[in-house]
């Protein structure tokens, strides 16, 4: 990015969030403000109530610890594990073991809406309130979603005291992000809150560059004291270039530098856009029931220019000298629409000694995606081609420019649109003190239509689609109980079988049986759960018909999950997740990617067996001050790197350490080392030609003001 750009940006966020700021210091009007509010889909329940299993992070705990980005705060979820990010471009991930389609980006929970879908980027986590890991199927309320369970964001909301806060950090590898927040209180039914940032750095790899900046803006209007607008809107832009990561043939890691890039600085950076919006309505029809409607529109595009390793041995030399890499060149330009529709009443009713607490809604969903997908790949070596024809580059030696990008040709340039509108049902039921049964279920109308600009075919899909749930609590008292749940979940498979039809929708089910405590005077909450999952439908290679793809692959995945959340006695704070997981291939079929046969057995891709992250931090008073530190630690078991193959990533340990100084009551310092034992690790890969390294060590330090 060009200097004046990036000076100019920063100013306009700079000059936006000061007008803010000073709209707040004009109104400081005094209220009473909303403390608490009933999430959609989800009703109110205690930790001990529920029959499921969730894992959440807060505000607090992301800004302690330093981390920025979406798969940075997932990684302390030892349930979900990192997926193929095509290059860095987006946020890809699996729940219990289980991941959507991988060609895409992993959709997310935005305000309880189906509104994470799209290319915008790797998700900043500046304005969210909260994490939150939805463990299991959850389509008989949410819908659309991940095999595995969901993750939903929860955005942070104005609140009627005024007050601002401005974060400077700079850190390892040139590393400068300036933040800010301002809650400013319009009126006395009217509050609006302003969350912007911007951040540039360098990379441990080669050439590399990113550069992000966004805005999001919430307002708040308390209409009556029974009625309540929610209105969000973010706008985020980024640049990232695409990188591959190394290259580990046979399994040696050692193979070739970390530091070493081996795509093209001349392709640029990818560059993805979001902005959206949300408009939510609250109204308290009485003490007992409430209403929520809801519409949501969200857009993103994502542009792109790369050069990456074929992984063809019919046209990679790499695997003859290992030195000469056979490079193809590929361009994406993606588009994507969403509307979201939702309308849900709430509430409760008690029929003689029988409590029932219902949730009934209507939503609908229109995702529309536009993509434009072209490749040029080098000839088969069989023809003697020259390094010029292979787009070749020496990895030991690499010159970038060398050799002129060829000219990508389309594979894929396609619109497809997609359409649900579902009817769901919840009812917990407290048959005594102690006994609670959730009995719901979801109904979809599904459509989809595709039109094929290359293979000049038109197709559309109607599905009907019933999703149900069952749920059992058993409180044996106030700090303990047990539970077991059953749930499906779904999602609709893009792209055409060899007739041109659309493919029938991804399913998984999952039954869960678990124990919670709830101890130290509430303060700490324990969740022992053990989950049995099936999915099926999932895309694979077509074997009757070469060149297309089928809806008939199937995984299981089995495993034990332990979650600690809370305040240990002389206030600490714990935060820790362990998964063993056993997930696998249940059916032979071929690859889509590789074309190489995955046997039923077979580990899935990037999966590990054994997962742990903790996090601890103690708070103490110096010189009259608050002082909080903390640390760390991730375990991830070694993976399946590449289907088809023994290719394993190597287990790894990082440690993180994080602390915080209030030199005043406006003034404090932070400062956070990530990978403090700088351990040399790669978190994920799609074969031994794509591996992605881990970051080394990176030591960030930043200062806030509040006011």
């Amino acid at each position: 990015m060009k200097p004046l750009h990036s000076a100019c940006r920063l100013s306009v966020l700079s000059l936006s969030l000061a007008a803010a700021f000073s709209v707040c210091a004009d109104n400081a009007i005094e209220t009473i403000e909303v403390t608490g509010e009933r999430q959609a889909y989800r009703g109110n329940f205690s930790h001990l109530q529920s029959p499921e299993s969730l894992f959440e992070f807060d505000a607090e705990l992301i800004e302690k610890t330093g981390v920025t980005g979406l798969t940075q705060v997932l990684d302390m979820s030892a349930s979900v594990s990192r997926q193929n990010s095509l290059g860095g471009l987006w946020d890809s991930f699996a729940i219990r073991g289980f991941f959507g389609d991988e060609n895409v980006p992993s959709g997310y929970l935005v305000n309880g809406f189906n509104a994470g879908r799209g290319f915008s980027g790797p998700r900043d986590v500046s304005g969210i309130e909260r994490v939150e890991v939805l463990k299991g199927p959850k389509a008989a309320l949410f819908g659309r979603g991940e095999p595995g369970g969901s993750i939903n964001l929860v955005t942070k909301k104005p609140t009627f005291e005024s007050s601002s806060e401005f974060e400077l950090t700079a850190g390892s590898r040139a590393h400068r992000r300036l933040e800010g927040d301002v809650n400013a209180v319009l009126s006395k039914s009217v509050a609006g809150r302003f969350i912007g940032f911007y951040q540039e750095e360098d990379s441990f790899r080669d050439t590399i560059e990113t550069q992000k900046h966004g805005v999001m803006a919430s307002f708040v209007f308390d209409q009556s004291p029974d009625s309540t607008w929610h209105y969000d809107f973010e706008y985020a832009e980024q640049e990232i270039p695409f990188d591959r990561g190394i290259i580990a043939p046979n399994g040696n890691f050692d193979f070739m530098p970390i530091e070493r890039f081996l795509g093209e600085p001349g392709d640029g950076p990818t560059t993805t856009m979001v902005h959206g919006h949300q408009l939510n309505w609250l109204y308290d029809l009485n003490n007992d029931w409430q209403l929520s409607s809801a519409l949501a529109f969200r857009q993103t595009e994502l542009d792109s220019l790369s050069s990456d390793a074929d992984i063809a041995p019919s046209r990679q030399k790499l695997y003859l000298d290992f030195q000469t890499l056979t490079r193809q060149h590929r361009q994406r330009a993606y588009d994507t629409d969403q509307y979201v529709a939702r309308f849900e009443l709430a509430g409760d009713v008690t029929t003689g000694a029988i409590k029932h607490h219902i949730i009934v809604g209507v939503d609908y969903d229109r995702f529309e995606f536009d993509r434009d997908y072209r490749v040029a790949r080098a000839p088969k070596l069989a023809t003697n081609p020259t390094d010029a024809q292979l787009y070749a580059i020496n990895i030991h030696q690499p010159v970038y420019g060398q050799h002129t990008p060829p000219t990508p040709s389309p594979v894929i340039v396609r619109q497809q649109n997609q359409w649900a509108t579902g009817l769901y049902i919840q009812d917990q039921i407290a048959l005594t003190d102690a006994f609670q049964v959730r009995i719901g279920g979801r109904f979809d109308w599904l459509k989809q239509t595709t039109d094929d600009k290359v293979r000049m075919q038109n197709a559309s899909q109607s599905e009907q689609h019933f999703s149900p749930q069952l749920g059992l609590v058993y409180q044996f008292s106030d700090n303990w109980s047990l539970y077991s749940t059953y749930g499906e979940g779904y999602r609709l498979n893009f792209g055409t079988d060899y007739k041109g039809d659309g493919f029938d929708p991804n399913q998984s089910e999952s039954i869960e049986f678990g124990s919670k405590w709830s101890l130290l005077d509430n303060n700490l909450d324990i969740t022992l759960a053990y989950f049995d999952s099936e999915q099926t439908n999932i895309i694979v290679a077509d074997i009757n018909n070469p060149g297309f793809s089928a809806a008939i692959g199937q995984a299981t995945s089995q495993g034990i999950e332990l979650d600690v959340v809370g305040q240990l006695p002389a206030d600490a704070q714990i935060q820790f997740s362990y998964t063993h997981l056993d997930a696998q291939v249940d059916k032979d079929s071929i690859d889509t990617g590789l074309g190489v046969a995955i046997k039923k057995g077979d580990d899935l891709l990037n999966i590990p067996e054994n997962a742990a992250s903790i996090q601890l931090s103690q708070q103490y008073s110096v010189a009259g001050n608050a002082l909080s530190a903390g640390i760390g630690a991730q375990y991830v078991d070694e993976r399946l790197g590449q289907r088809g193959t023994d290719f394993y990533l190597p287990s790894y340990v990082t440690v993180n350490l994080f602390a915080e100084y209030a030199i005043s009551e406006r003034w404090s310092v932070k400062a956070q080392v990530h990978n403090a034992l700088d351990r040399k690790h790669f978190t994920n890969s799609y074969s031994q030609m794509w591996v992605q390294p881990g970051e080394p060590r990176k030591v960030l330090v930043s200062t806030s003001y509040q006011f």
